[in-house]
């Protein structure tokens, strides 16, 4: 077979695989179907669809409830979610990027809350954590050479200018946890004074600013770009896929946010919405997302993954997430004034 047909074969089973996990998994995009949401629990999913399928499958499984999944970036679902769409779960987005939102979540303490870690459990009454997500650097190792990369300040390399992947915090919670760990880590605890060294990183992006989480991930593991700010698990995926990346923990300090599963405060279906919650934070369910898809667990009672660097070997920073609150769009629009309206 020559050259260009393997290439032609490869694309269209990759496409093959695509349009099959779409069919059978119920795996969409955009707006929810009208008559679906009348007969299946709808959830809306900044996840990527390999993290998504085999967790929908067990719950329908076990459940018997039939599950619509819709995946778009953290600020799409909560703007479906705020104009009255037949969404009934928010799975995932960073409780500091979702706070400001809770008022649209319905109020619910799941039956697994008391063996969450303490600092997991008071977080909000609409908020149920899901998973504890480090922020990291992702770096793809065929192609940094000598260029030494252990933290943020590394990143204001002349070298990396034009060559580091980031989305649009607007639309990526997990950019707008970066923005956010900057901010804290680089002000020394007071993010006012992060924004000189945040000033610096915009220009270091040349003006290149994506649109979504995958677009980082994706653009590092294809060579695109030579570091990427992600999220832990993004990074362990491409990793566990055999590309060549390296995670790196910044040595200024590492934001780690649990992201969480919220019930829509207009769901038709609140039974099913709960049992969903209940299910995504159950012992067996963190155990399986610990062992096999590289996320941190809520839980007490489940082992870190051997993948990750365990916790208390990090330089953890907290951010006080009133202030974060408070402060999102109005850092949201400073940094868009910085890379010029580029992520308007």
């Amino acid at each position: 077979m020559t050259i260009k047909r393997k290439i032609i074969a490869a694309a269209t089973f990759v496409f093959a695989v695509v349009i099959m996990m779409v069919i059978f998994f119920n795996i969409g995009y955009g707006q929810p179907d009208k008559d679906t949401a009348q007969e299946k629990l709808v959830v809306v999913s900044p996840h990527p669809a390999p993290f998504i399928i085999p967790l929908i499958n067990e719950f329908e499984s076990e459940t018997g409830i039939k599950v619509k999944a819709l995946q778009c970036g953290t600020s799409k679902a909560l703007e479906l979610i705020k104009s009255d769409a037949d969404i009934d779960v928010l799975w995932g987005g960073s409780i500091l990027s979702v706070g400001e939102s809770e008022g649209a979540f319905l109020p619910y303490k799941t039956e697994n809350i008391d063996s969450f870690y303490e600092n997991f459990k008071d977080v909000g009454e609409g908020f149920t954590c899901f998973t504890d997500v480090p922020s990291v650097l992702m770096i793809n190792t065929d192609l940094i050479g000598d260029i030494e990369v252990k933290g943020y300040e590394d990143l204001l390399n002349p070298r990396l200018k034009g060559k580091i992947a980031f989305a649009d915090p607007s639309s990526s919670s997990s950019s707008f946890e970066h923005l956010t760990n900057m901010l804290y880590a680089m002000g020394n605890g007071n993010p006012e004074d992060g924004w000189d060294y945040v000033e610096k990183f915009s220009d270091q992006l040349n003006g290149v600013i994506l649109q979504s989480s995958s677009e980082v991930y994706e653009g590092v593991s294809s060579g695109k770009f030579l570091v990427g700010l992600t999220f832990e698990e993004a990074a362990l995926t491409m990793i566990n896929q055999d590309k060549h990346i390296k995670i790196v923990y910044m040595e200024e300090g590492i934001l780690s946010t649990p992201d969480g599963v919220y019930i829509n405060k207009n769901t038709k279906h609140a039974d099913s919405a709960k049992k969903f919650v209940d299910f995504m934070t159950a012992y067996n369910t963190q155990k399986y997302i610990t062992a096999k898809l590289g996320r941190r667990s809520v839980r007490r009672d489940v082992e870190a993954s051997v993948l990750v660097t365990p916790k208390e070997e990090l330089n953890i920073v907290e951010a006080d997430r009133d202030v974060v609150g408070s402060s999102e769009n109005k850092w949201l629009s400073r940094f868009s004034d910085m890379m010029g309206g580029a992520n308007e």
